[in-house]
């Protein structure tokens, strides 16, 4: 059994798999496309989590849980990531334990190909067992 974290990473890419704009390119993954075939895609990570104590045996988790539409720089960009954004923030409306919490767009000349990204950020508070981080509770 993989780790609560890796379940609900995972819960979030099948609940964001099939969008209009990023289709099946659904990635757990921090790295890049590598092709323009993968673009336009997002991202699924989680990047930090504070915990609270166990109480009985209990620990309350609270995840940020960072969703990132990449696309390629072109004169449609700015569309095209307001577009992602629209369809994750319609479609994470319905996860009645994600926050959303804030929003970042970024733009990229440096690399071989020119890409922006938007980054939509969530909050997720959840429990495991303090002897069992596998077991949502």
């Amino acid at each position: 059994m993989s780790h609560a974290r890796s379940q609900i990473r995972a819960g979030i890419v099948a609940l964001l798999t099939g969008l209009v704009t990023t289709s099946n390119r659904v990635f757990q993954s921090r790295m890049r496309p590598q092709s323009d075939a993968s673009l336009p895609c997002l991202l699924i990570t989680t990047n930090d989590e504070q915990i609270d104590s166990s109480v009985d045996g209990i620990l309350t988790r609270n995840l940020t849980i960072s969703v990132r539409g990449i696309a390629k720089g072109n004169t449609t960009l700015d569309a095209t990531l307001d577009q992602i954004a629209l369809e994750v923030e319609s479609i994470m409306a319905t996860e009645h334990k994600a926050t959303f919490d804030r929003l970042e767009i970024d733009f990229e000349d440096g690399l071989e190909k020119t890409t922006g990204s938007i980054t939509l950020h969530y909050q997720f508070q959840y429990f495991t067992a303090a002897d069992n981080p596998a077991d949502l509770l």
